[in-house]
């Protein structure tokens, strides 16, 4: 039995402060976060850098009716930083444990004798709701809403930011019937694995509460200092491995058509293209496998570039150049490891032990909006790994019959890289 699960169940009727925010409506409906830290609680001080993005509160409501929800009775017009017309995003919002339980937004843009506007948020009333979240939350869904737009190819699409408030509002009507309780746990936060832990503050327990682990669920993951630091020691971790030069085969016939292009203008045109682009040219032929190979640059470029693994987006290009340019860094091997996002608590693999905190609540923040966009968009959805692993298999059948796994990257390694894409 997990220890998180067993932990659970010491006090039934213990509820966390984050808990009661829930129940009353005052919380982040995407990490499951407060939007305010009492001081002096659980030894978290409020004033440290990495809590600061708690308080950084945006409000995510339809256009159509978002005023509704206003409890102030003076006529507002409010600044939509969403500069869209299919959903709207407030200016920086306030909330304090110990106010009216209402947001207050700024109204002085235009007239600096405007009274603020308060709202109330996450109500049941008929019609959408309007919902108040953390920037820093706002960031990774649109991000990971993103990668599911890309994949569709669709040229007529609602705006990132619109599909995250259908998504939000869509799981909000489908719950009005819930327990008053979980009424507004749309995530399932409460849930608590016996792999992978609590899925959000409000199921952990209160043995874990006083072991402080809840700090790691309150760590900015937009901005994470030791980012970088930790993927260097990754490499210096990571056993070193000899590259192998496919360009020493023969073709085994004329290469036809794009095959016959330079191998410097394939460079330059597979900069312009994403990953799983090139993987796919890789595994086209024996010329593109030769002239577009996934050799040590390919991975390390991606890597640092953020297109390869869409969760890390921010590492220091110029650390990292400074640090680890010597080609025999697997840097295969680490973006492997990075893609998987998830964390098990027992985790056996000593390289990915003790990720910074920020790094391990981006992770937990994404997958949760990405269990929410497989459902949003269920053609993007697979039906399984296995039924996934065997499509790519097939379509990299020719390069499997010319044996040159050894030399380059075994299908196994490429397909569980490509399980994202």
């Amino acid at each position: 039995m997990g220890g998180s699960q067993s932990s659970s169940q010491v006090d039934d009727n213990w509820k966390s402060e984050a808990r009661y925010a829930m129940e009353s409506r005052t919380f982040c409906v995407i990490c499951g976060g407060p939007f305010d830290i009492e001081d002096g609680v659980h030894s978290i001080d409020p004033k440290e850098k990495r809590y600061q993005w708690l308080y950084d509160i945006r409000l995510l409501g339809s256009i159509s009716n978002y005023l509704e929800h206003k409890v102030t009775s003076e006529a507002s017009v409010l600044v939509n930083l969403a500069r869209s017309e299919d959903v709207f995003l407030s200016q920086p919002a306030q909330f304090s444990m110990t106010g009216s339980g209402y947001f207050q937004v700024e109204n002085h843009h235009s007239n600096p004798h405007r009274s603020d506007v308060w709202f109330n948020a996450l109500n049941d009333q008929d019609g959408d709701s309007l919902f108040p979240l953390h920037n820093g939350c706002i960031q990774i869904g649109c991000r990971v809403i993103q990668r599911f737009l890309d994949r569709r190819n669709d040229q007529k699409q609602l705006s990132t930011l619109a599909i995250l408030n259908q998504i939000l509002q869509s799981r909000f009507h489908d719950r009005r019937d819930a327990p008053d309780d979980t009424r507004s746990d749309i995530f399932d936060l409460c849930e608590n694995s016996s792999m992978y832990g609590p899925r959000s503050v409000m199921a952990m327990s209160k043995l874990e509460w006083w072991e402080g682990y809840h700090e790691n669920f309150y760590t900015n993951p937009i901005d994470i200092p030791d980012l970088t630091s930790f993927v260097s020691d990754m490499l210096t971790t990571t056993p070193l491995k000899i590259e192998q030069n496919p360009t020493t085969l023969q073709f085994a016939r004329e290469p036809l058509g794009f095959e016959r292009l330079p191998t410097e203008l394939l460079d330059q045109i597979g900069k312009h293209l994403p990953p799983q682009s090139v993987i796919a040219l890789h595994c086209t032929s024996k010329a593109f496998a030769i002239k577009a190979p996934l050799n040590n640059k390919f991975w390390r470029d991606r890597l640092i570039d953020g297109s390869l693994v869409p969760h890390i987006w921010d590492l220091d290009a110029n650390q990292l150049d400074h640090e680890r340019q010597d080609r025999l860094w697997d840097w295969r091997s680490v973006a492997q490891l990075l893609v998987a996002k998830k964390f098990p608590r027992n985790e056996s693999n000593p390289l990915l032990v003790g990720p910074p905190t920020g790094l391990w609540n981006r992770c937990r923040i994404w997958n949760i909006i990405e269990d929410a966009c497989i459902e949003h968009f269920p053609e993007m959805a697979r039906s399984g790994r296995r039924d996934h692993t065997e499509d790519i298999r097939k379509r990299c059948q020719p390069v499997a019959a010319w044996q040159l796994e050894e030399m380059l990257l075994s299908p196994d390694s490429i397909h569980e890289l490509l399980a994202d894409y």
